[in-house]
């Protein structure tokens, strides 16, 4: 799934000259995935806990193919639209559904690496969108081609996992997203995503930029420093959620300092003359906040609302892509009006917000006999 994040972004040079798109509508595309996201992680909060987590990902990888497929023979650039806001609703529901998945294979027990190891799935899915497009758009005659290509990768993900994932059991009582909405300890989950997923997507899209225009680097230069950030998720999130499933820290304690690294990065990258290496580091530092918590957030959302664990990890999973579609654009602004280091101090609010939040809310560990009970 996380290849549909990021399929279109490379070959945006081949859009515009084929369909003669602009800039602002090719940054829309993605948009109107996240935002289909959104509403559909919303309006389908418990789905997964009714029908079973395994149905839920078949139907959301199933929308995707879709997505891809219309996006392959979409004659327009509203064709293009829908066909990303189709995907939007299989991101949605797969992800979703992943997250209760994992928490019914583990069965009652603390999934926190494998919640971990689910997560590391979409950065490395985003960077082979990247990756593969190009080449795929070379070999079978353009975009359209890429596309057609790649859809033979997820139709053979849905008909494997159709056939040879186990199902797992559902929660007993699933609840409603009024009863998340109603939640403070869920809302503070929506913030702590928001300061991950959000925050790394908000600053991934700058960052590369940044560090060329900065200091007059290479554009493959600058890419490849800039990517750091898709790839400390790989790692990051699995290796947070074997500290937490190890005892090695609590939930908050590991959100807490997330925050902080967060927040020194992003000084860091902000501070006035700073020489490239001072930024590299701050780079590093955020790519590791907003990764390393990952795991602890939505398996805290869950053991928040024990009767309702669905809809808890869809309100904190809806925060992290709110958050990815205000903080890109909000950074642009701030860039083109006061700078990088503007911007860098602005986008700081989210994970200051997320900090302080950690001082009020409860971690996974408090409602362990709870959540366990639940999934």
């Amino acid at each position: 799934m996380g290849i549909t994040y990021t399929d279109q972004a490379a070959l945006i040079p081949l859009l515009k000259a084929d369909l003669g798109i602009s800039d602002v509508q090719a940054g829309l595309l993605p948009t109107a995935l996240f935002i289909s996201a959104v509403l559909t992680m919303l309006a389908t909060a418990t789905l997964a806990d009714r029908i079973g987590a395994k149905r839920m990902n078949v139907l959301g990888v199933g929308f995707a193919l879709a997505s891809n497929l219309l996006f392959a023979v979409g004659p327009t650039y509203e064709t293009l639209l829908l066909a990303k806001a189709v995907g939007g609703i299989g991101s949605g529901m797969a992800f979703v559904g992943g997250v209760r998945y994992i928490a019914g294979l583990y069965s009652g027990a603390r999934s926190h690496f494998g919640q971990g190891l689910y997560g590391a799935g979409y950065p490395l899915g985003s960077a082979l969108g990247l990756q593969l497009m190009p080449p795929l758009a070379l070999a079978f005659g353009g975009w359209r081609g890429a596309f057609a290509t790649s859809s033979a990768l997820l139709l053979a993900v849905l008909v494997v996992y159709a056939w040879r994932a186990p199902t797992v059991p559902r929660a007993v009582a699933p609840g409603s997203i009024g009863d998340a909405l109603r939640d403070g300890n869920s809302w503070w989950c929506f913030v702590q995503h928001g300061a991950g997923f959000g925050l790394a997507l908000a600053t991934g899209s700058w960052i590369s930029v940044y560090i060329l225009r900065e200091f007059d680097t290479s554009l493959v230069v600058a890419g490849a420093l800039g990517a750091f950030l898709l790839i400390a998720g790989l790692f990051m999130r699995p290796l947070g959620g074997w500290l937490v499933a190890r005892r090695k820290i609590t939930t908050v304690a590991l959100m807490r300092v997330s925050q902080v690294l967060n927040l020194a990065g992003l000084a860091l990258l902000a501070w006035p003359g700073r020489p490239l290496p001072v930024a590299l580091v701050g780079g590093i530092a955020v790519g590791v906040g907003v990764s390393l918590p990952y795991a602890a957030v939505f398996n805290t959302a869950a053991a928040s609302l024990p009767h309702a664990p669905g809809a808890a990890q869809s309100l904190t999973a809806a925060g992290g892509t709110f958050g990815a579609v205000l903080g890109a654009p909000l950074m642009g602004l701030a860039i083109e009006r006061l700078g990088f280091s503007a911007a860098w101090i602005v986008i700081a609010v989210v994970p200051l917000a997320a900090l302080v939040g950690t001082f009020f809310m409860l971690g996974e560990e408090r409602f362990a006999t709870e959540f366990r009970s639940s999934v």
